[in-house]
């Protein structure tokens, strides 16, 4: 058994893999969206059990991490936790010695506190109790879960989180592990294909020029490829595009692709991170969108279009989303699933939150 539960974390993450047996299954969560989102986050939680096997906490932004901290101050679910992947300042540090130590990060200190294992099983710990930074040097590493499931990490590279280091103290104050600080928030980003879908094809749209994400905190981005018992999900995070292409290259194919039964895209469906390159080194049926498409107004039209006209021919790709937004709406109005050779999934009307179930 194999599941991907993508719950309502408005426009942020948090997803729930859950994989084995049906009555003892293992479980991964990455990330615990909006502090407002943590209380849909907190009844899933509650529904079951079973223990939470690792908590991925993707990198330091709003609407993936600060759920994560009210996760942690609940002292009852912090104590079905068996482990965390996050990087943290100690492990920017071992990138680039650019600042002095930055103290009482509530995450941090939190992870601190209750004791929990701290990348257990990375290389080089930075100190007793805390193992090395989740990162790629080389060749993306493999490493083991519970439960026969490995995790092939694709991102962040040293490069990446030592761009984040010099930023840190701003990255965290908007966050809210710290006070915050006026001019930290992140402006809305206005749609550029939303008025000029009439009359264009997805190819056109596909292929509009896009910049590319240059955000230091999307950069650190933990994203892996899990997979268990021959079933692949990419979990994109927030990475950047050419992160997840260098690593993805080292992985391929002879037809210069990587087999996934599942992507989440990144960056919720940016066009700065959905290039038409990443698309292209995908062998994929199944791309996972969360984000109710609130604030900066996610997926773009062109990250869609990119997913949808890359496929191969005689394909169709498949398209879940987690929220009935009026993003999803715009795209699938402009360009209707069975006049473009795509399908949708969508939670029901007044639902939020969606499953996919990838192995019985």
């Amino acid at each position: 058994m194999l599941t991907v539960e993508l719950l309502p974390a408005s426009y942020g993450d948090a997803i729930l893999v859950s994989y084995g047996s049906e009555d003892k299954p293992h479980r991964l969560l990455i990330d615990g969206g909006l502090s407002s989102t943590f209380p849909a986050v907190a009844k899933r939680l509650n529904s079951f059990e079973g223990r939470v096997d690792l908590l991925v906490v993707t990198h330091v932004d709003t609407d993936h991490i600060r759920g994560v901290v009210k996760l942690l101050n609940d002292d009852e679910l912090a104590a079905r936790i068996d482990g965390i992947w996050f990087n943290g300042f100690v492990h920017l540090e071992r990138f680039k010695d650019l600042l002095g130590p930055i103290d009482g990060e509530r995450l941090t200190a939190r992870i601190v506190a209750l004791g929990l294992p701290w990348n257990e099983g990375w290389p080089d710990p930075v100190q007793e109790g805390v193992g090395g930074p989740v990162v790629v040097t080389g060749k993306p590493p493999v490493m083991k879960l519970a439960g026969g499931a490995t995790a092939t990490v694709l991102s962040p590279t040293p490069e990446k989180l030592a761009r984040l280091l010099s930023v840190w103290r701003e990255v965290v104050e908007a966050a809210g592990l710290r006070p915050r600080v006026k001019g930290t928030e992140e402006a809305p980003v206005e749609l550029v294909a939303a008025d000029m879908l009439g009359g264009l094809t997805l190819a056109d749209v596909a292929g509009f020029d896009t910049d590319d994400d240059g955000a230091e905190a999307n950069g650190s981005s933990i994203a892996f490829v899990f997979e268990f018992e021959g079933k692949r999900v990419l979990f994109g995070a927030d990475a950047h595009a050419d992160a997840l292409l260098g690593s993805l290259a080292q992985l391929a194919g002879a037809d210069g692709k990587v087999r996934v039964d599942a992507c989440k895209l990144p960056h919720h469906g940016s066009r700065a991170n959905v290039t038409r390159k990443l698309i292209a080194a995908l062998d994929c049926p199944l791309w996972l969108v969360s984000t109710n498409g609130k604030r900066f107004r996610h997926p773009d039209d062109e990250a869609l279009a990119r997913v949808v006209s890359g496929a191969p021919e005689g394909t169709v790709p498949r398209l879940v989303f987690n929220y009935r937004s009026e993003r999803f709406l715009a795209f699938t109005e402009a360009f209707p699933p069975d006049r473009s050779a795509y399908a949708v999934d969508v939670p029901d009307k007044g639902a939020e939150g969606i499953t996919v179930r990838l192995a019985d």
